[in-house]
């Protein structure tokens, strides 16, 4: 018997049922979420806390370091132009010490007063040219000008003899110091001065004579 074409004698697949059937869909319940622990919050703010901290003193620390090398950077720039200043007056000092210490040991026997008086000026000169290169010059005012009180000080009051004296230095104790930078007196010059004062009448003597009546 010979097989028609197109006729398939292979028996026909048998298909699972169960294989078949579609899988049920299955739905999946969230799980519940876990409520947050307080302790571990705490701890994670603590230590942000911490670590804000650390770096907030770090940066503190930082600040000072430059301060304190910002503050040696103008000490040793204040100490260099000090030096600088001072350098001027600190030779003549020892101009001066050299010549006073040159005199002590040449000084002969005898000295007249004269002569001592001279020898003194002639150091008080250097003294002032020492000071003139720092900006200060005395103030040398003479007897019988008139009293200032911007530039002298008056350590002692004289009764003057006559009207015209009053307010005139009578003496000069010590010469004062002028700044010439901003020409403000630095030290008055200490002086007596003389002060005029009208004379007062002797009181009239008003009371009754012996033997007469008030009422007189």
């Amino acid at each position: 018997m010979h097989d028609e074409p197109g006729h398939d004698d292979r028996p026909p697949e048998t298909v699972d049922p169960v294989e078949a059937a579609p899988a049920p869909e299955t739905t999946e319940e969230p799980e519940p979420e876990k409520a947050p622990d307080p302790v571990t919050e705490l701890t994670e703010a603590v230590t942000a806390l911490a670590a804000e901290v650390r770096q907030h003193h770090e940066r503190a620390a930082a600040r000072e370091r430059v301060i304190d090398r910002l503050h040696a950077e103008v000490e040793r720039l204040r100490a260099g132009e000090q030096n600088l200043l001072l350098r001027p007056i600190t030779t003549d000092l020892q101009n001066l010490r050299n010549d006073l210490l040159h005199q002590a040991r040449t000084l002969p026997a005898e000295l007249t007063r004269q002569q001592v008086a001279d020898l003194l000026e002639s150091f008080a000169l250097s003294a002032e040219q020492a000071l003139e290169r720092c900006g200060s010059t005395p103030i040398s005012p003479q007897a019988g000008a008139e009293f200032s009180a911007r530039e002298h000080r008056a350590v002692r009051v004289i009764p003057a003899d006559d009207p015209a004296q009053h307010q005139r230095i009578a003496a000069v104790v010590s010469d004062g110091y002028l700044d010439t930078m901003t020409e403000r007196v630095t030290v008055p010059a200490r002086v007596h001065v003389y002060r005029w004062s009208e004379p007062t009448a002797p009181a009239e003597d008003n009371s009754p004579r012996e033997g007469m009546s008030a009422d007189v």
